[in-house]
């Protein structure tokens, strides 16, 4: 029987979007069920935050040649302004990925051209399930190698003092300047033997406005923020990571949410809002949680077009400072909590699960 044909359109950079569709087609790929080509979005990959082997991988993918006929299914891991039929195909699926509620409604005119759409998250699954969506509506979780994500990953180096981490884009929806004043609130050198790492796109920017953040409140003694400029491959990310005691992600909304899920997979704990796609692996047993208080609206988010006078999280500072504190003063107690998400996350988000779900979507879509 021939493998079925794979398109897959996606990027190849440090995004969590390529993260993810490097995932997924890593997990396809190990079934030997499909013929897979990658179809790169944009001229060049960002060769530094992609390991050789990927790199290598991928490009042997990118240079495969499929014949011209109408027996390929075509994905597209993109935002759904991306996406877009490039040649009339028997199958076409796009992914609904959206971080908050009220999908924008051209979204949903776009995704309804395809014959099924993929959503990451519960949360997703609902929130584009009450939209005018008309077509199959699939929930299809990220997932992650643990050959490469496990409790047996040494840290790439090691710290004197207790260590939280913010690894995410620098934006405002990532909680990251919440955070900031937050750190400044509640730690002092002098009293709290803890640091802060923060790994995000913008180190030079964010080492910027840290310094004039300090200024502005004019505190001495304030326990160290560290900016981390490296970029990372995939394969470098889980020892970064490990070197790590807790993540601290205090987002006003997520899709999924990709380091809350790495660090798990680590055995790592991790502080997060209890809000939307994070929703899928962060309980109350398997993480620390940031409860908002409601909802705001915003007219802006981080000058995103989609995020135009939509609903978010609402996070305090105090909120944020509370749960930091209760993790470095109960470790033993966050120790377990953090067992139980490596349990749950290595059984519910490995690549044999998350392709076996791809591949039981693809049966009904492509009708085989």
């Amino acid at each position: 029987m021939s493998k079925i044909k794979i398109d897959y359109n996606g990027f190849l950079n440090s995004s969590g979007y390529s993260q993810a569709a490097q995932n997924y087609i890593s997990a396809l790929n190990k079934t030997n069920l499909y013929d897979i080509r990658f179809s790169l979005f944009g001229n060049k990959p960002n060769r530094p935050a992609v390991s050789d082997n990927k790199y290598s991988f991928f490009m042997e993918l990118c240079r495969k040649k499929f014949n011209n006929d109408n027996s390929i299914l075509q994905i597209y891991h993109c935002i759904p302004p991306l996406q877009k039929r490039i040649k009339k195909l028997q199958k076409n699926i796009g992914f609904g990925i959206f971080e908050t509620f009220d999908v924008p409604e051209n979204w949903i005119e776009i995704l309804n051209q395809n014959d099924a759409v993929i959503v990451p998250s519960l949360f997703n699954y609902k929130i584009f399930g009450h939209s005018k969506l008309n077509k199959p509506l699939y929930h299809i979780p990220h997932c992650l190698d643990m050959d490469l994500y496990n409790d047996k990953v040494l840290p790439s180096q090691k710290f004197d003092k207790f260590t939280f981490l913010f690894m995410g884009t620098w934006k405002k929806r990532k909680g990251i300047f919440l955070l900031i004043e937050a750190w400044c609130n509640e730690f002092t050198e002098e009293d709290d033997n803890v640091q802060l790492i923060i790994k995000t796109d913008k180190p030079k920017i964010a080492e910027g406005y840290i310094e004039r953040y300090i200024k502005k409140i004019n505190k001495k003694g304030i326990a160290p923020i560290i900016v981390e400029n490296k970029i990372l491959s995939e394969e470098e990310i889980p020892a970064f990571l490990r070197t790590h005691n807790c993540l601290v992600s205090p987002s006003m909304g997520e899709g999924f949410g990709l380091p809350p899920i790495q660090c798990m997979a680590l055995k790592i704990p991790i502080i997060v809002t209890d809000f939307s796609g994070v929703q899928d692996y962060a309980t109350e047993s398997t993480a620390n949680l940031i409860q908002n208080e409601g909802f705001v609206q915003l007219a802006d988010m981080d000058g995103i077009p989609q995020f135009k006078r939509k609903k978010w999280a609402f996070i305090t500072v105090k909120s944020i400072q509370q749960k930091m504190r209760y993790v470095l003063e109960n470790q033993e107690e966050v120790k377990k909590k953090a067992i139980n998400g490596y349990d749950f996350v290595h059984k519910n988000f490995n690549y044999t699960v998350i392709a076996n779900k791809f591949s039981d979507m693809i049966k009904e879509v492509y009708g085989s």
